[in-house]
């Protein structure tokens, strides 16, 4: 029987589109480790075998060999669906749904036509009455679809309709990115489905005749130019929806969303009016050229100087993005405006300068000429005036030197390294007993091994304020202080090291710094040291404790090894 131009116009239109869709298949072979481009191509495969098994089936006028094609041909339409699902999931996002006893329902479909349609002469649960109806001169098949061969195909079809309303959501989501393509790919599944259809209910005039071969020519075309020469595997929309779920539209920080490419693919309103743009018309942004730099660069050196109205310089927060599968997707760039902190850093700067060098300066002179007055003067009520102008000065001076160890203290690199504490009270006592010889210094170490992984002149210099303070409060008549090392029923912090007196009990709004770390105009401590023993004990990672128990106690704790 010879072949007519209708019958040649469909071969010919099927086997291009099997050949086609080999070609797009060995394109998307290089994507494979792109998100959902593993599973595109299980659909692009069972479409190339379709098309080109039904193509050449319709010559084969054998009736078995024509049956076994046949069956070939129907369960590949089968897994075109489930496979067309498994993209749309994994591209936009939601692999942990891929990988959820609920999808493996849906392989289970497939997997099970495979087997009952190579058993079906056994039991006819897949189709019947299978025979040979020539149109056109083809070896068309006519057959009656029984009951799970109807529910496979329209598993198929419902499938690849739930995967295409996953595109279109992503299409509405995320602006022109994925646009074009995505409505590509989208439109690409109507053809095949309307095929399918028609002839599963015997439509048309030609019911014998699988429409759907043809048909897969435009499919393969839209395919094809949703993935060659664009960035569909490029980028994908997990980034942007793994970001959303992040907190992104609350923060009021220049953020930009990276694909694994280092593409910026989503900017917040900040972002926009910092770079002076909004997205480009494809909406994929290369990170170097906004801010001159890869990411690589910009995670080296913590900060970035940006130019513009909005500009300055800005400290670089990076956060890699996956999705709930744990697979990575792209990256959250924050970026933070340190103008203000770098601003409040040379403020200060100038100030310990001036309270370092100029106060220290101007109160020496102040000093000078009271001491001068307190001796040359001989009304004893202007002497008494004078000393206490010296005894103002002294504390200034002892203020000043305060503020020299705090700045040295952080001007130092300071390493952890083992500390023998029973040295360091033994060299504490030694220097206090020299500043106050009259005073009593009691150590007590009830810890088998003294030692502490520590930085130690951090440590000695909170101890020493601690000390020190407490001699200068203490009864003229017994100024007494004792340094004890301890261990504590706490398995963060198991050692405490203790400074405690048997003076007054300080006032709370000296100690409340210890607990508040803040000060207010109304209430405020009179001194520094508090402050000093605080910060110290903040860089150790440690804790400090008050208590008054017939004097005053500080507990300091400190981190384990």
């Amino acid at each position: 029987m010879s072949v007519g131009p209708i019958g040649v116009g469909v071969i010919t239109a099927s086997v291009t589109a099997g050949f086609g869709a080999a070609y797009l298949l060995q394109y998307l072979y290089h994507k494979r480790g792109s998100p959902g481009a593993s599973w595109f191509m299980g659909n692009i495969a069972a479409v190339t075998v379709f098309c080109i098994t039904y193509g050449v089936s319709l010559l084969v006028f054998d009736p078995q060999l024509r049956g076994a094609a046949e069956a070939v041909s129907f369960v590949s339409v089968c897994f075109m669906g489930p496979f067309f699902l498994a993209f749309g999931l994994d591209y936009t996002g939601r692999t942990d749904l891929i990988r959820s006893p609920l999808f493996g329902v849906v392989a289970a479909v497939p997997i099970s036509t495979i087997l009952l349609a190579a058993t079906n002469t056994a039991h006819g649960l897949v189709w019947t009455d299978f025979r040979l109806t020539p149109v056109f001169g083809l070896a068309t098949a006519r057959y009656t679809i029984e009951t799970w061969g109807v529910f496979a195909l329209l598993f198929s079809v419902g499938t690849a309709a739930v995967g295409s309303l996953l595109l279109i959501g992503a299409i509405l989501s995320y602006g022109p990115l994925y646009r074009r393509e995505a409505t590509a790919v989208t439109l690409s599944t109507l053809p095949p489905s309307v095929g399918v259809l028609v002839w599963l209910f015997g439509l048309g005039p030609v019911p014998e005749l699988h429409l759907t071969g043809p048909l897969m020519l435009v499919h393969v075309a839209l395919d094809g130019y949703a993935f060659v020469g664009t960035h569909m595997f490029e980028t994908n929309p997990a980034t942007q929806r793994v970001a959303e779920q992040t907190g992104l539209d609350k923060l009021t920080e220049p953020v930009m969303v990276l694909d694994t490419g280092e593409n910026v693919v989503k900017f917040n309103e900040r972002a926009q009016q910092l770079f002076e743009r909004a997205q480009t018309a494809d909406g994929l942004v290369p990170l170097s050229s906004l801010v001159g730099n890869g990411l690589s660069t910009l995670r080296e050196t913590g900060e970035v100087e940006i130019g513009g109205p909005d500009g300055g310089i800005f400290a670089v927060s990076y956060t890699p993005l996956t999705d709930p599968s744990g697979d990575p997707v792209g990256g959250m760039i924050v970026l933070y405006d340190v103008r203000e902190e770098r601003q409040r850093k040379q403020q200060l700067s100038v100030l310990n300068r001036v309270l370092r060098h100029n106060l220290r300066n101007e109160m020496t002179v102040i000093q000078g000429f009271a001491e001068s007055l307190e001796r040359s003067l001989t009304d004893s009520e202007l002497q008494e005036q004078a000393a206490t102008i010296s005894r103002a000065g002294d504390r200034l001076l002892a203020i000043g030197e305060k503020v020299r160890e705090i700045d040295r203290m952080q001007d130092e690199v300071v390493h952890v390294e083992q500390v023998d504490v029973e040295s360091m009270f033994a060299r504490l006592r030694e220097d206090l007993l020299e500043q106050f010889p009259d005073a009593t210094i009691e150590t007590d170490i009830s810890v088998s091994d003294p030692t502490l992984c520590t930085r130690p002149s951090i440590l000695e210099l909170a101890l020493a304020n601690l000390t020190e303070n407490a001699l200068k409060h203490a009864s003229p008549a017994d100024p007494t202080v004792q340094l004890r090392m301890e261990t504590v029923d706490r398995a963060d912090r198991p050692i405490a090291i203790e400074v405690r007196d048997t003076n007054r009990r300080i006032s709370e709004s000296e100690t409340a710094v210890l607990r508040t770390g803040t000060e207010s105009p109304l209430k405020h401590g009179q001194g520094i040291g508090l402050w000093i023993v605080n910060w110290c004990v903040t860089t150790l990672n440690g804790g400090i404790e008050y208590r008054y128990d017939e004097g005053n106690r500080f507990i300091i704790t400190l981190p384990p090894e």
